[in-house]
């Protein structure tokens, strides 16, 4: 992860509005870092758009903890110092974006139910996936560029 790139944030916005979803713009933004397929990047992280799958933690999020996780998780069951890191990383990263955005819930972002169809419509109708969910996907790259050592 020593390759720090400014553009990195931009990127990973232009992939969330080519019809990424936000998970999957912050996950892809890294995939290559850890060897892994864009294609594959793209399915890890389908399902947790809208708040994890629709109504809970903002995908921008859950894509940069997924990040994280590939960056300092343990791969042995016997390393428990990796736990430590990462859920230490983790952390850090949720305040940074708290102190950003307030909140980490999607809803609460967006001001809309996303676990609803008309949540979900309001915020499509609102224009929040354009004025808003970019922004949240900037500032999880950017986060994710300061933490990773």
């Amino acid at each position: 992860m020593k390759e720090k790139q400014n553009n990195r944030p931009s990127k990973a916005v232009k992939r969330f509005m080519k019809s990424m979803n936000c998970s999957q713009a912050v996950l892809e933004t890294f995939a290559s870092s850890f060897g892994i397929e864009v294609k594959t990047a793209r399915r890890i992280a389908a399902a947790f758009a809208g708040g994890m799958g629709r109504g809970s933690e903002c995908g921008a999020v859950t894509g940069a903890l997924m990040v994280i996780g590939m960056r300092y998780g343990k791969t042995k069951s016997e390393d428990p110092k990796a736990d430590e890191k990462t859920f230490a990383k983790a952390a850090e990263f949720i305040k940074e974006f708290k102190a950003r955005h307030i909140q980490v819930r999607c809803s609460a972002l967006l001001g809309t139910n996303m676990g609803t169809p008309e949540g979900i419509n309001k915020a499509e109708q609102m224009g929040y996936f354009i004025s808003r969910c970019p922004n949240y996907v900037s500032t999880s790259v950017e986060i994710l560029d300061k933490l990773l050592d």
